[in-house]
């Protein structure tokens, strides 16, 4: 199967500002590079990809297994103009890259997951926030990242007829957008 990835990754100098009671500005920009370049690391061994591609409004920002794309639009829009202007794969996969614990096993066993007649939704441990998607790139739909977009994703599948999937596979859904979330997950950040 080939699936081409998109990883939005914004400047590592603006990155977890919700993290600013906790880490200087200096250790948040080292962790946002630190957590991109382990995920993409990870889905790169993975295999599941036939390419990835990072959507990002920093002109300078590259790495060694992915594909740069800069914009400066805004997010939702940066993903459609990236992933318009590639050439894409039959199906496509858009990660959040601030996954700690994101591992080859569970990405084999998204893919196992993945039924290409349904958009794969995996959403943020809190149901709020949307980490990954898989779909096939014939299907056409608004993106709907940011605030609640767990649920404006699924309200938009349900409004246009496309049916979707849940997927619950932890190590995908823990992500890092808050204080609570560094002091869960510390221990994968600093390995």
């Amino acid at each position: 199967m080939n699936v081409s990835a998109f990883i939005p990754i914004k400047k590592f100098t603006t990155s977890k500002k919700r993290l600013s009671k906790v880490i200087s500005s200096s250790e948040r920009e080292a962790l946002a590079a630190s957590m991109a370049n382990n995920t993409i690391d990870i889905l790169s061994k993975s295999n599941i990809c036939h390419s990835i591609t990072v959507v990002t409004n920093d002109s300078t920002l590259s790495f060694h297994n992915a594909n740069s794309y800069f914009t400066e639009s805004s997010l939702n829009e940066g993903l459609e103009e990236a992933i318009n202007s590639s050439a894409v794969s039959d199906h496509i996969l858009i990660m959040h890259a601030d996954l700690p614990r994101i591992n080859e096993t569970d990405l084999q066993h998204l893919l196992s997951l993945y039924n290409s007649a349904k958009v794969s939704i995996v959403s943020d441990i809190k149901k709020q926030g949307t980490n990954c998607l898989m779909f096939s790139g014939s299907l056409n739909f608004q993106y709907k990242f940011g605030t609640d977009s767990y649920n404006l994703f699924r309200n938009e599948f349900k409004n246009n007829g496309i049916n979707y999937q849940d997927i619950d596979l932890p190590s995908l859904q823990d992500d890092l957008d808050s204080e609570e979330d560094y002091f869960k997950l510390i221990k994968y950040i600093k390995s």
